[in-house]
């Protein structure tokens, strides 16, 4: 992390950019770089769970940033987009590797990789709550007086909202996607054929699109609207 620090400090007076810049981005890569590494590791624990050796195998098994971070998705693309287009979020983490037939015959293929796909979004989830429920302690014990939209909690707590929410898109190559794969079964299996080949277009298309970005917009703003009345209720307790 030193290395991305000093070489934002660098890049920032050609950009214009001021101390508060430049440390909005900092806390902003540093959040992202841990709720990635989490999520990687819970897929990582959950196919561990079901049997699956690989992720220990390839040293996935561990908490460790660096094991989880892809150069371009957690760190390069994060800084650009922090830099250039700062009301824009998007990253992500290098994927977990899972075979699934080392899983327990307890349960099927399918639904063996439904569930590890869904630890990462529900280890997002987890986050969330935990971080919401330490800015209400914060809040009520005096701990956090001044608590601005860019407190390094609220970033942590909002990124991993979205997460969560965008992970359970049911598209390839998120989450979502193997876990629609379950839902379907093998009856459907070509509508999982259709979205496992057209997946990524259509996720940049959501993404890059002005329409695809208000269909993201719907799709994301149930979860995020229960994320802001979430905090807001424990805020009011507190």
């Amino acid at each position: 992390m030193a290395t991305i620090l000093a070489s934002l400090t660098s890049v920032g007076p050609l950009l214009g950019l001021g101390a508060a810049d430049l440390r909005r981005v900092g806390i902003f890569v540093l959040c992202l770089v841990a709720a990635i590494a989490i999520h990687e590791f819970a897929h990582a624990w959950m196919a561990n769970r079901l049997g699956d050796p690989t992720p220990k195998q390839q040293g996935r098994l561990t908490l460790n940033p660096m094991a989880h971070a892809d150069p371009v998705g957690t760190l390069a693309l994060p800084v650009v987009l922090a830099l250039m287009a700062p009301g824009m979020l998007f990253g992500w983490g290098r994927p977990v590797e899972t075979e699934p037939r080392y899983y327990t015959r307890k349960i099927t293929m399918r639904a063996g990789m439904a569930l590890v796909s869904f630890a990462g979004p529900l280890s997002n989830l987890l986050l969330a709550v935990l971080t919401a429920v330490a800015i209400a302690i914060g809040v009520r014990t005096g701990v956090l007086v001044h608590l601005s939209p860019q407190h390094p909690l609220l970033i942590f707590y909002d990124l991993n909202a979205i997460l969560f929410a965008f992970n359970l898109i049911p598209i390839h190559p998120l989450d979502g996607g193997k876990i629609l794969a379950w839902m379907l079964g093998p009856k459907r299996q070509h509508i999982d054929d259709f979205l496992t080949r057209y997946g990524q277009w259509i996720l940049l298309g959501l993404i890059a699109l002005p329409p695809g970005r208000m269909i993201l917009g719907l799709l994301l703003s149930p979860v995020l609207s229960a994320a802001s009345w979430l905090l807001r209720a424990l805020l009011s307790i507190s």
